[in-house]
């Protein structure tokens, strides 16, 4: 059955309804959590890369290289999170193709105006994430690290994109968006079970910027951020005591509360 619910979005006077028919079946979220479990990662800490405070910042590993190669994908006017990857060690390959620089330089950064996509387009300057790796000569690279906040272009690259080419990252941060109302919920399920084939999430946490919908004992945001690292590299451990959001996560929007996902881990109850 399709369910019916009321979402919307919260201010410190507290939610803000808005009813909506979601046209999603309930089997959608309880699988969407199940796909979304988080795991602790074994000996090693997590730390927040980019602002604190605000939007910009994200909670990963503590894992980095002295020399290593990181593609950010998704500028708009922030770099935060490149300028501290740069000062850990990495050169940053950075993707935008709706602006025309960034807000400053530095000889690590390495900007296109170009963005994301899951085809090589002719006429527009979206690539896929293979041909990017070829032009650099990062093709046969590993352990490097991803971060993408592009708006909803997350799942045509997810789409395409071998499962081979995300071995090679360590790390990957996504922002993933319209997880409450997909316009496809038939397209999300399966992307998510394919990353999860080579990574393990460890981190999740709701933008207080987007809506907001609670179903039984648990608040879904229909914008998330996750990390994500390598199943070959780290060893991971289920943990269903685990909270969020952590003392490292901040809320995106300073003038709404931070969404409280809790103990995300549990199973659904409706």
């Amino acid at each position: 059955m399709n369910i019916n619910f009321k979402w919307g979005y919260y201010t410190k006077a507290g939610l803000c309804e808005i009813n909506a028919d979601l046209n999603v079946s309930q089997n959608y979220y309880q699988n969407l959590k199940d796909l979304l479990k988080v795991k602790k990662v074994k000996n090693c800490e997590l730390i927040r890369v980019g602002l604190n405070g605000a939007d910009g910042g994200y909670v990963m590993l503590k894992s980095f290289k002295d020399d290593g190669i990181a593609y950010s994908f998704g500028i708009n006017n922030d770099v935060t999170w490149d300028n501290i990857m740069a000062e850990i060690g990495y050169k940053i390959y950075q993707y935008d193709h709706t602006i025309n620089a960034l807000p400053y330089e530095r000889k690590e950064f390495h900007f296109f105006k170009e963005g994301i996509s899951g085809i090589d387009y002719e006429d527009k300057p979206l690539k896929t994430l293979e041909y990017y790796l070829k032009r650099n000569n990062h093709l046969k690279n590993k352990n490097m690290i991803l971060k993408m906040d592009v708006e909803g272009a997350e799942w045509d690259f997810l789409e395409t994109v071998d499962i081979n080419i995300l071995k090679n990252f360590d790390q990957i941060v996504f922002e993933m968006h319209n997880i409450v109302r997909p316009n496809d919920s038939k397209r999300i399920l399966p992307l998510l079970k394919k990353i999860n084939e080579t990574h393990n999430l460890i981190h999740i946490h709701g933008n207080n910027c987007g809506y907001q919908l609670k179903i039984g004992n648990t608040i879904f945001p229909d914008v998330i951020e996750t990390t994500y690292v390598n199943k070959e590299k780290y060893e991971v451990v289920e943990d269903d005591s685990l909270v969020f959001p952590t003392l490292f996560d901040s809320p995106n929007d300073k003038g709404r509360p931070d969404i409280n996902l809790g103990q995300w881990n549990k199973p659904l109850k409706i």
